[in-house]
């Protein structure tokens, strides 16, 4: 049997638990970080931004794969531009969330880590649980939790763009 290759997307989940589920495609801008519980609308950024001091909504997101393929498995999750953030940003994430929650804008209790900045080298987002996991059939990958923080320090107006990578095998 001949395999053919799988088809990766990113989707996202916004709203009360269990959110509304949205696909945000393979590249580009994504989303944005704002104070506003939403993945679409580009304009919601500039109605709602992060103030210096307050953190964004959480952004929930998941790798979707679709297609015929034996298996995905190590999924590696880094920002890979900039690598520094500006002065008063961060970003934090987690990336071993197996069940949605309502996005908050208070200090995240699940994206608590500092957003890798770099290839981890190895898995860093979980698949049903874990890390050694694999999809053997289409599906998702567990959520990528991820929050701008901010600092009274954060520029006014900051308009930067950051790139996240995913980065998977498949066998």
């Amino acid at each position: 049997m001949v395999n053919m290759a799988a088809t990766f997307a990113w989707t996202g989940n916004y709203g009360e638990d269990p959110g509304t589920v949205v696909s945000l495609g393979t590249s580009g801008n994504l989303f944005n970080f704002k104070r506003l519980d939403s993945l679409t609308g580009a304009a919601d950024y500039t109605s709602y931004p992060i103030t210096a001091g307050q953190n964004s909504y959480e952004v929930w997101l998941r790798g979707k794969w679709t297609g015929t393929f034996n298996a995905i498995s190590n999924l590696q999750f880094w920002k890979s531009a900039p690598t520094a953030y500006d002065t008063g940003i961060a970003i934090k994430w987690s990336g071993a969330e197996e069940t949605y929650d309502t996005p908050i804008t208070g200090a995240s209790t699940y994206a608590t880590g500092a957003a890798p900045t770099s290839d981890p080298g190895t898995a860093n987002v979980t698949i049903t649980g874990a890390l050694t996991g694999s999809l053997d059939a289409s599906g998702y990958s567990d959520y990528v939790v991820l929050q701008m923080q901010t600092t009274t320090a954060a520029a006014a107006g900051d308009t930067s763009t950051y790139t996240f990578t995913l980065q998977y095998d498949e066998n």
